[in-house]
């Protein structure tokens, strides 16, 4: 699924891999201001649903058990981040 907007802003700030992913620990971290495997969990559904799947239709592969090598597709950045970010507002944070 494509991204309705690009985000060549966020996307440039990472390292991509030959296949355009992003380390998602790294775009946690200097993104979303958590540590990445507490950032990860947004980007996954949750069994226990205390958290809630921001990552749903987005390329972002890899076993949230091992959080360091779940990647995000650097054309869905913009998007997850968008996500993030309403989900917070909406908690009032």
């Amino acid at each position: 699924m494509e991204s309705k907007r690009s985000s060549p802003d966020l996307a440039a700030m990472f390292k991509t891999d030959e296949n355009g992913y992003v380390n998602f620990g790294d775009l946690s971290r200097r993104i979303l201001k958590k540590q990445g495997q507490y950032g990860v969990r947004y980007a996954f559904e949750d069994a226990e649903g205390d958290y809630p799947n921001l990552g749903e239709g987005l390329r972002i592969i890899g076993d949230p058990g091992n959080y360091c090598d779940v990647k995000i597709h650097k054309d869905d950045i913009h998007e997850f981040v968008d996500r993030y970010n309403n989900y917070q507002k909406s908690r009032g944070l």
